[in-house]
């Protein structure tokens, strides 16, 4: 009765035409049932008892009936494929839109081929079994009113005996349910990591290649493949047994009936144009008893499906906007962090007590071995986790006070590698700001050193890059992605190792137009290159989730044992430091 309901919500955007559809299947049931009536007047009343007055409109209504039942089918038909197309589409329309809206720990927490399998496998098995199963189900039921009213009034006794056949329906349905849906469930959780696996090594079928790790990836995905049969062979065959065991109770019913009904008709108890219109009945009674089992089979695995689509559906944002959040006119830039800790595990915090004040209009590096929480830190000031302790203030508000969509849009971040859509180079450049001027788009492209790249191509900016951007190389996806944040105007720049895959030259021209880009607003550069530091208003070293160091570049390379001293030393050799003697001169 639950996943009953739960169909029925997924498809109450789509009332109006679905009660058109039950009333239609209702007349076409109810149409459908008359040819046993028919046949039993044709039998009794003309072949038997010679009235052939009746026999032309009792012919024309057996002919009648197809053509009447053709014409509601069409129409019936079309009604459902239009309820069962818009039950999917607006699904899966509101299950991307509600993911949008998780923040990052939904996408740590679940593999990219679950979602892909919920959204598309599970949603189309819930529409295929809320039009179909639910369009079966009402006609079964009224199939099934209408031959129990017949048949009561052709032979108490002989409905009497068909009815008892119903039990064992029962029994089979309650025996098979539970290990069929187990079953189900089994599947599906071996479909997600299956599917997750797939995308995980097509998209590095470089790596695998080599690695000539070929042969062991075909091995590992052949017995995935071998686990999924096997559970689907389990499956299958609690499926056929119960189908097969409906099938096997009907056909007895079906025999004992038409032997019971000859035995009723040589006493002379019943017509024989009762006993024929009885059997009819009777088979249109067992009929739909065993879809009812049928359907019941699929009521159970979408009943797995909807508690897998309602499992995101369900799931809230972990980033809420607060009720008084208020818009973000303007940001001076200024940045404090107060007390901030985090951790991704509980009881494995990242980052412990930091304390950092960045002046508005400052150009700030943060630097520090690899496991530091410098990317993490650039995440928390995006707002894609929320801190376990302390506040992130903004020009002396904290973030949270600000409207969710409003702060992130002042914000802009680039990542080590830069996320490519499947479009072309001006879709991509102007993603952040659809409405930047060509001009703007052209000046800063060739700020960052794409624009001679882009030039060359024979459509230049309205390129398609394909999927991911296979189409051109890591260097200039990079490019393209620096080039997009810098375009969207953000009032706060976040930079995290956004040049490691670049050429030194290339780094270096762009992290000088970045500076120059973004004069005046707060930038905040985590570096890899110690080198690049050299030029920025001031230096935060952090070591294991904490701040150990703060200063200018020459400050901090000039303290002796110093962190950030000891990682220049490692990346440029021993012989590039300044003697800490220079300092005090």
């Amino acid at each position: 009765m639950r996943t009953f309901r739960q169909i029925l919500s997924f498809m109450r955007p789509f009332r109006r035409p679905l009660l058109f559809a039950l009333l239609l299947t209702g007349g076409l049931t109810v149409v459908g049932m008359l040819p046993p009536l028919l046949m039993r007047r044709l039998i009794n009343d003309v072949a038997r008892q010679g009235q052939w007055g009746v026999f032309p409109l009792v012919m024309t209504l057996l002919f009648a009936v197809p053509v009447l039942r053709a014409i509601i089918n069409i129409a019936n038909s079309r009604t459902l494929n239009k309820v069962g197309l818009g039950v999917i589409g607006t699904t899966r329309k509101r299950m991307f839109r509600h993911m949008m809206r998780l923040s990052m720990r939904f996408y740590n927490d679940t593999p990219v081929g679950s979602i892909n399998q919920r959204l598309m496998g599970d949603v189309a098995n819930i529409s295929t079994v809320a039009t179909g199963g639910l369009i079966t189900l009402l006609t079964d039921m009224i199939a099934v009113v209408f031959a129990v009213v017949v048949m009561l009034r052709l032979n108490v006794t002989l409905s009497g005996v068909t009815f008892a056949l119903l039990p064992f329906y029962y029994l089979n349905y309650w025996f098979f349910s539970k290990r069929m849906q187990q079953a189900t469930v089994q599947l599906r959780s071996q479909m997600d990591h299956v599917s997750s696996m797939l995308q995980e090594r097509l998209s590095a079928h470089e790596l695998i290649q080599a690695y000539g790790q070929e042969k062991e990836g075909a091995t590992q995905f052949s017995s995935q493949a071998k686990q999924i049969m096997d559970t689907a062979i389990k499956g299958s065959a609690y499926s056929i047994s119960f189908n097969q065991l409906s099938a096997f109770i009907n056909k007895i019913g079906n025999s004992a009936i038409y032997c019971l009904g000859c035995y009723y008709f040589v006493k002379g108890s019943m017509g024989y144009g009762d006993v024929v219109a009885f059997c009819a009945y009777a088979t249109q009674l067992l009929g739909p008893i065993v879809r009812f089992s049928t359907v019941a089979n699929q009521i159970v695995q979408v009943g797995v499906s909807i508690d897998r689509v309602n499992e995101i559906l369900n799931r809230e944002p972990a980033i809420k906007e607060t009720p008084n959040a208020g818009p973000v006119e303007e940001l001076e830039g200024q940045v404090h962090l107060h007390g901030l800790s985090f951790a991704y595990e509980e009881g494995q915090p990242v980052l412990k007590d930091v304390d950092v004040e960045i002046p508005p209009g400052t150009h700030v590096a943060l630097v520090g071995p690899a496991g530091s929480g410098r990317s993490t830190l650039a995440m928390l000031l995006r707002r894609f986790f929320e801190p376990a302790e302390g506040t992130i203030e903004v020009d002396a508000k904290d973030i949270r006070g600000y409207r969710l969509k409003d702060y992130r849009n002042a914000l802009a971040l680039i990542l080590p590698e830069s996320t490519i859509f499947d479009g072309s180079i001006r879709q991509n450049l102007l993603y952040g700001k659809l409405d930047a001027s060509e001009k703007q788009m052209i000046e800063i492209s060739e700020a960052v050193g794409l624009h001679d790249f882009v030039a060359e191509l024979s459509q230049q900016y309205d390129t398609v890059l394909g999927t991911g951007g296979l189409k051109v190389s890591a260097g200039v996806q990079q490019l393209i992605g620096i080039a997009r944040a810098l375009i969207s105007e953000p009032l706060i720049l976040i930079v995290d190792e956004a040049t490691a895959s670049l050429d030194p030259e290339t780094a270096q021209t762009v992290n000088e137009s970045i500076r120059q880009i973004m004069k005046g607003r707060t930038c905040i550069l985590i570096l890899h290159r110690l080198l690049l530091a050299r030029d920025l208003d001031h230096v935060v070293v952090m070591h294991d989730g904490k701040i150990v160091d703060a200063g200018t570049h020459d400050e901090l390379i000039l303290k002796p044992d110093s962190l950030y001293r000891t990682i220049y030393g490692m990346q440029y050799g021993q012989d590039q430091l300044p003697s800490p003697e220079e300092g005090k001169q």
